[in-house]
């Protein structure tokens, strides 16, 4: 009678069968972190123009009895600016950690931060919202 060692595997554990499916990874990070990556993009072009802006363009924005100056008015751009291309680039971030599938909590903080890079019509929020959900469901995924 001849018996097997427990070091040794059996013939059909070595073989997949072939009506197995594959393990295979999910798509969703990859999805996920793309669409980070294009509402930090997004977020980026649009800061960008906040702070491009300069007094002369600002004139005609502003009525002639509007109680904030036009300095004041591009001083707040500019704060804004930075801080909206401070967020985008943490967006950014979370993208490319989310493409790699490392680091699930820094997509996390990279797709919240990126709620807050509007972009025209908020299609930034938006695109980043979709992100974080995808981020969020593929936590498995993530080493």
């Amino acid at each position: 009678m001849e018996t097997s060692s427990p070091s040794e595997t059996p013939i059909s554990d070595s073989f997949p069968d072939q009506n197995q499916q594959p393990i295979s990874a999910s798509s969703m990070p990859l999805i996920a972190g793309i669409l980070l990556i294009v509402a930090g993009l997004i977020g980026l072009f649009t800061w960008s123009m906040a702070l491009a802006l300069d007094s002369s363009m600002l004139q005609n924005v502003l009525p002639a009895d509007s109680p904030i100056s036009i300095e004041q008015l591009q001083s707040i751009l500019v704060t804004c600016g930075i801080i909206g291309s401070i967020l985008s680039i943490f967006a950014l971030i979370g993208g490319i950690v989310a493409v790699k599938r490392k680091a699930w909590g820094l997509a996390i903080v990279g797709g919240i931060l990126g709620l807050f890079t509007i972009g025209p019509m908020f299609l930034g929020s938006i695109i980043s919202l979709v992100g974080l959900i995808l981020v969020v469901i593929s936590k498995k995924d993530f080493q």
